[in-house]
């Protein structure tokens, strides 16, 4: 199931699976002998996860990038049209 963290890019399929694990951590409810598979798979999960939000994070500079761009062109218009 490791595998699966890592093909699915899904932040919120990854991100549900890490609260399940840790509400299973939190009640006692994985055995010692799934411990180290389920932590891999977390750390899948948690790769995933950081990299789906870098590249959103990325994305919306970009986005606020260009409408800096759209407002600096719609003054200078402005500006333009008082003169």
């Amino acid at each position: 199931m490791a595998q699966a963290a890592k093909k699915d890019a899904s932040f919120e399929k990854n991100f549900q699976m890490l609260e399940k694990l840790s509400n299973e951590l939190q009640d006692n409810k994985v055995s010692i002998d799934e411990l180290v598979p389920r932590i891999k798979e977390a750390l899948g999960a948690i790769k995933v996860c950081k990299n789906v939000l870098k590249q959103t994070k990325s994305q919306l500079s970009e986005i606020g990038r260009e409408f800096e761009e759209i407002e600096t062109e719609f003054d200078s218009e402005e500006d333009n049209v008082e003169e």
